[in-house]
Order: structure tokens, then C-alpha cells, then sequence
């Protein structure tokens, strides 16, 4: 039975800082609760992400499976068009399901170069394809503003169960995969006016998850000194001056794909709903970098509060977890204390750097208490 296979949304960047350290931290479901038990000491990772240039149209897909054969999407709903043999009436989202099933055949071959170069069991599995439906009519005022409709594909696509393969006993998840087939090509079909935007100009950024922020203003000069004033996609398209809108940068981590869009300002003009990144002040970010790793967090400070809470004058008390929290107000209690007048002269107070000390002490607690018990 063909379903709804949803795409999902693009976030802003602090909702996937958020989420990625929260999936850098995650242990396990705590049994009783079914709530998240948490590694607050954990590293965070340093990923190589991609951009790639947002395109204002509407977003679409194409999925099948052998079960249940071929059908179009739009962002929220299965879309229909009088092309399809077993039409029954519905929404065509700007010419969007008439165009898939008049290049139906084309689908079909980018759908199952996909499934072989991946691996994919099409009597299992639904195979989704996304793409951004643009050109023509579709928006005003976007990168490909006076070409034909087009359907460019994203560097994902979505492979899910079909029910049958799904129960209460095995539930199995949806997966993310790159869309290159067999030979390392990014699938497209230029004369049927499929594209994928991977074949055009992208942009790769490493991003530490330790200090995110310092990333923002790459994202932020690339949109406004490269994307804004001359769309790089649209110029290769054929169309000279368009504006662009901005990026999508993506990235997998743990098996999960990550989405973030960075927009700029000339796009955003007159809507008042487009939110774009605001710049990052790097010197002063980099002053609390520096603070913490060369003042604060030093280890004769983290043995001094170890030794306070179970050295010999409290030798009956064990190194437990569940004295972390003593361990962090005694250092930073210490830093404010003894780095008051550092932190004044660079102009940080304790919410600007409390949390970050926090992280680097709770790593070395847990280190320590590894030590301690021979780990």
C-alpha cells in the first residue's frame, strides 16, 4: 500500500548543534524511565560537512517499491496527475506529478541504478528520491527564475520498510544514502530536465562541534559574498544575475543525516519569516577558547578539588559519579577566584564561560574515576 514517506525538515544551525551533541552524549534508554541517559563528559565530533546552493521551488519526490509500484510527492502529501493510468484526482503541485509521470521511464532508471549501487531490496524497501521542483512559474525571484521546470535532485535519498516489515518486536528504521549510482556519478537525466545538484559547484567545511559557533561566519561570507550576488547554480544553468537564496549544508554523523540552511538577507527582503544567521563575534569566541584551555581548565586545579572531595581527609569517601556535580562548582568556584582578573581584562564573566569549563572538567572526572578503578 503506497504511503506518505516524509522528508522531514531542514533545520537552523543551533537546532543541529543541539541535536548533534546530544547525540555525541547519548549512552542509552534508562529502562524505568525510557528517558535518555547521557554522557555530559562526552567528545564532540569535528565532521566534514557539504553545501550546496537552497533553491527556491517546492519540494517533491518520487518513491517505489515492487510491491506497490511508482508515485509522486509533494512536501506533505501523495500528488497525482491525469498522466497516471490509475488517476483518481488530486493536487499536481505545479505541474510537479505530470512532469514525474511523463518521465516516469527516467525515474525508474535513476530509482534503480540507486538500488543497485546500494544494495537495496525493492520487495522490502521503498526507495524515495527527493528533489527541489523549480523553474518556470514554480517561485519568483530564485536562483533558476526564467528556466524551464526542472526537477534538481538533493545529495540524499531516503530508503524506508514497507509495512509488512514492520511490528512492535522489529522496527526498522529509515536510512539516509548518498545519491551516486554504481560508477560514483551523481544520478541525473539533463535532457528530461533532471539535474542533481551535486553536479554543480559545492563547498566543503569542517565543523567542530567543541566550538560550532566559530564555523558561522564561513556559512554567512559564502551566502552573501558568493551565492546572494550572482546565483553560482543558475549562472551554470544558463541565467546570469540571478539572486540566490542561500545553502543547505548537510552532513552524516552516527548514521544520521544532518541538515542546516543558511539564507541571506537580499532573499529574505520584505517577507519578514526568513530567518538568517547572525554574525559571530570569532575574536571574542576565541578569547573564551583560549581562556578556558589556558587558564581555567589546568590539571593541578582539577586535582586540587579530586583531592577536596576524596582525598585523605575524606578517605572513607569513594569516587562515585554521583559526586560530579561537588567536583565542578569546586573548580569553578577556584577559576573564579583565583582568573577574575584575566577574565576582566578580556572581558568575559562566568556565563560566558562556565559551561565550557564544565564540559572540559566533566571529561577529566570521568577519566579519573576510569584511573581509579582500573579501567
Amino acid at each position: 500500500m503506497k504511503r506518505f514517506i516524509t522528508f522531514g525538515s531542514i533545520e537552523q544551525f543551533r537546532s543541529v548543534i543541539r541535536s548533534v551533541q546530544q547525540r555525541a552524549m547519548f549512552v542509552r534508554y534508562d529502562e524505568e524511565t525510557q528517558t535518555p541517559v547521557l554522557d555530559k563528559s562526552a567528545k564532540m565530533p569535528v565532521v566534514t560537512a557539504i553545501a550546496s546552493e537552497k533553491i527556491h521551488g517546492t519540494n517533491a519526490s518520487v518513491c517505489y517499491s515492487n510491491v506497490d509500484g511508482f508515485w509522486v510527492q509533494s512536501r506533505k502529501n501523495i500528488i497525482d496527475s491525469e498522466n497516471n493510468p490509475n488517476y483518481e484526482g488530486g493536487k499536481d503541485n505545479a505541474g510537479c506529478a505530470t512532469f514525474a509521470y511523463e518521465n516516469k521511464a527516467k525515474w525508474m532508471e535513476v530509482i534503480l541504478s540507486l538500488a543497485k549501487a546500494h544494495n537495496i531490496n525493492l520487495d522490502e524497501s521503498i526507495i524515495s528520491v527527493y528533489f527541489e521542483w523549480c523553474g518556470g512559474s514554480v517561485q519568483k525571484n530564485s536562483a533558476v527564475t526564467g528556466l524551464d521546470k526542472r526537477a534538481v535532485i538533493f545529495q540524499h535519498f531516503k530508503v524506508s520498510p514497507l509495512e509488512s516489515q514492520i511490528n512492535e518486536e522489529n522496527e526498522i528504521p529509515a536510512k539516509w544514502f548518498v545519491t551516486l549510482d554504481d560508477s560514483k556519478k551523481w544520478v541525473d537525466a539533463p535532457d528530461n530536465n533532471i539535474f542533481n545538484i551535486m553536479n554543480y559547484q559545492t563547498w566543503s567545511f569542517e565543523i567542530d562541534f567543541e566550538q560550532p559557533l566559530m564555523s558561522q561566519n564561513k556559512f554567512i561570507d559564502l551566502v552573501t559574498n558568493v551565492i546572494e550576488p550572482n546565483s553560482p547554480l543558475g549562472k551554470s544553468m544558463g541565467k546570469d544575475g540571478n539572486i540566490g537564496e542561500g545553502v543547505v549544508i548537510s552532513f552524516i554523523y552516527k548514521n544520521e543525516v544532518y541538515k542546516f540552511k543558511v539564507k541571506g538577507e537580499k532573499h529574505a527582503k520584505g517577507s519578514g519569516k526568513i530567518k538568517t544567521l547572525k554574525p559571530v563575534d570569532t575574536v571574542f569566541e576565541q578569547k573564551k577558547i583560549d581562556f578556558v584551555n589556558n587558564y581555567a581548565c589546568k590539571e593541578f586545579r582539577f586535582e586540587q578539588a579530586w583531592q577536596e572531595i576524596f582525598g585523605i581527609e575524606n578517605e572513607k569517601m569513594q569516587p562515585t559519579i554521583k559526586l560530579m556535580g561537588d567536583f565542578l562548582r569546586l573548580v569553578i568556584k577556584d577559576v573564579m577566584k583565583e582568573e577574575s582578573d584575566i577574565m576582566e581584562e578580556n572581558g568575559l564573566n562566568a556565563k560566558n564561560v562556565n559551561s565550557m569549563i564544565s564540559r572540559v572538567a566533566r571529561g577529566w572526572f570521568s577519566s579519573k574515576l576510569d584511573e581509579e578503578a582500573g579501567l
